[in-house]
């Protein structure tokens, strides 16, 4: 399947699934309290911070009101959610497979959790993700781990469900093959840690994720 149909069929699942996100995810993810953490160590002040993948903005949405949130997803519906719990943030329609508008500006840290298990090509979306980063700035991401030992991770995809998006993928990367991909786009690893991502109902299994927080070059750009 196109990568282009492939985020017309994803963009239209989540349209309809918008309006129950926040309840369901609540019941299966993992993550919440490392991402917490991560945030507020990481964010202070008046940064900016970029929510890639960002959903209705239930990570993000309750930081500071000094802080600039700007967020992006393929789902309106799900921006449309996240304009209304933070009305002074900025969320805008965009895929991660391209650039980053250069009009949004740069971004003291950025996220990109539980949504780049849709990512066909992780060396160019960090590559895109890190090109919105300022010198030094932060990224924390989520990576499902293709680990051949480990039941439903042993291969380089697989279907998202065979219920609900039947032929739509989600990517799995190696460990070695996430490394090259955070050195290829210029960003310096600060800690890895292998951790339950979310429950996949359908399948009874929880997905790993590889969570890494990454920090960008301080050399200027």
């Amino acid at each position: 399947m196109k990568r282009s149909t492939r985020i017309e069929r994803l963009a239209e699942y989540y349209e309809d699934f918008a309006p129950d996100y926040i309840s369901t995810w609540k019941d299966i993810q993992h993550y919440d309290k490392l991402v917490r953490a991560f945030l507020r160590e990481a964010v202070s002040g008046e940064a900016r911070v970029l929510d890639a993948g960002c959903g209705p903005g239930h990570l993000t949405r309750d930081l500071p009101p000094s802080v600039d949130v700007v967020g992006f997803d393929i789902a309106e519906a799900m921006l449309a959610i996240a304009r209304k719990k933070r009305p002074h943030g900025a969320y805008h329609q965009h895929d991660y497979h391209l650039p980053i508008p250069r009009a949004w500006g740069r971004f003291d840290v950025v996220l990109a959790l539980g949504t780049l298990e849709f990512c066909d090509d992780l060396g160019l979306v960090l590559a895109n993700l890190a090109g919105a980063l300022r010198p030094g700035g932060r990224m924390l991401v989520s990576i499902v781990e293709r680990r051949p030992h480990v039941r439903m991770h042993q291969r380089a995809a697989r279907p998202l469900s065979d219920v609900e998006l039947s032929g739509v993928s989600m990517y799995l990367y190696t460990f070695a093959e996430q490394t090259e991909a955070i050195q290829r786009a210029g960003l310096l690893p600060r800690s890895y840690r292998l951790h339950p991502g979310w429950r996949h109902t359908e399948y009874d299994v929880d997905v790993l994720y590889a969570l890494w927080d990454l920090e960008a070059s301080r050399r200027s750009r």
